[in-house]
C-alpha cells in the first residue's frame, strides 16, 4: 500500500513540474523558467533511477556508458560538427563544459531508457533485440523532429544555418540505436519501472504543448 502511495506521489510531483514548466514557459508566465531545464531533467532522472527495480552492476554500467557516449557525441558535434552538424548550445542549457551541457548525457539516458523500455514491453516476442532497438531509435528520432523547433525557440540550442540539417536526424538515429541496443542486450529492460512511461508521457506533453503555444 505504501509503495503505491509513494508511486502516486512521485507521478504527482512530476506531473506538477511538467505542467508548471509547460504552461509557464509556453505562455511566458515565469521569466527565467527555461533556465531551470537542467534541474528539471535531473529530477526526472532521479525518479527514473529510484523506481528502477533491478539496480545491479549492469544497470549502473549502462547508465555510465549511456551518459559518456551521449556527452561525447554532443561534444564532438559542438566542437567539430561531427555526426549531427554544426550547432551550439544556448544559456538555458547551462552549466556546460567546452560548450557541452553537463546534463545532456542525462537527457540521452532518459529518452533511450523510456522509449526502449516501452517498445520492449509491447513488442511481440518474436522481435529481435536489434528490431526493438531500431524501432525505439526511430521513435526517438521522430520525437527529435518535435523537439528541435521548441528547443530553438527556447534558446536551448541553435544551428549555424538556422534550419535543422538532415544529418542531425541521421546522427540521432545512429546514437539512439547504439544506446537502445545496449539497453536490451544488457537486459536493463528486464527490471520493472512503473514511472518510465509517465516520464515519457510528460515529456511528450511538454513539447507538444510548447510547440502548439510558442512555435505554431
Amino acid at each position: 500500500m505504501n509503495s503505491k502511495i509513494t508511486l502516486k506521489s512521485s507521478i504527482g510531483i512530476l506531473a506538477i513540474l511538467y505542467l508548471v514548466g509547460a504552461v509557464g514557459i509556453g505562455y511566458k508566465l515565469i521569466p527565467g523558467l527555461a533556465a531551470l531545464t537542467s534541474i528539471h531533467l535531473l529530477i526526472s532522472f532521479l525518479f527514473l533511477v529510484f523506481w528502477h527495480e533491478k539496480k545491479n552492476v549492469v544497470f549502473w554500467l549502462w547508465l555510465m556508458v549511456a551518459y559518456l557516449l551521449g556527452t561525447l557525441v554532443e561534444y564532438l558535434g559542438v566542437q567539430y560538427g561531427f555526426l549531427f552538424g554544426h550547432y551550439e548550445y544556448g544559456p538555458n542549457m547551462r552549466p556546460a563544459i567546452a560548450g557541452t551541457p553537463v546534463i545532456i548525457g542525462i537527457n540521452w539516458i532518459l529518452l533511450s531508457y523510456c522509449f526502449t523500455r516501452v517498445v520492449a514491453r509491447w513488442a511481440p516476442r518474436n522481435f529481435s533485440l536489434f528490431v526493438i532497438a531500431a524501432i525505439s531509435a526511430t521513435l526517438m528520432t521522430a520525437f527529435d523532429v518535435l523537439i528541435e523547433p521548441v528547443a530553438i525557440e527556447l534558446n536551448f540550442w541553435s544551428w549555424d544555418n538556422v534550419r535543422v540539417p538532415l544529418t542531425n536526424y541521421a546522427g540521432w538515429w545512429i546514437v539512439s540505436l547504439a544506446l537502445n541496443f545496449a539497453f536490451v542486450k544488457m537486459g536493463v529492460d528486464k527490471g520493472k519501472n512503473p514511472i518510465a512511461i509517465w516520464i515519457l508521457a510528460f515529456q511528450l506533453f511538454f513539447f507538444i504543448f510548447v510547440y502548439t503555444v510558442r512555435v505554431v
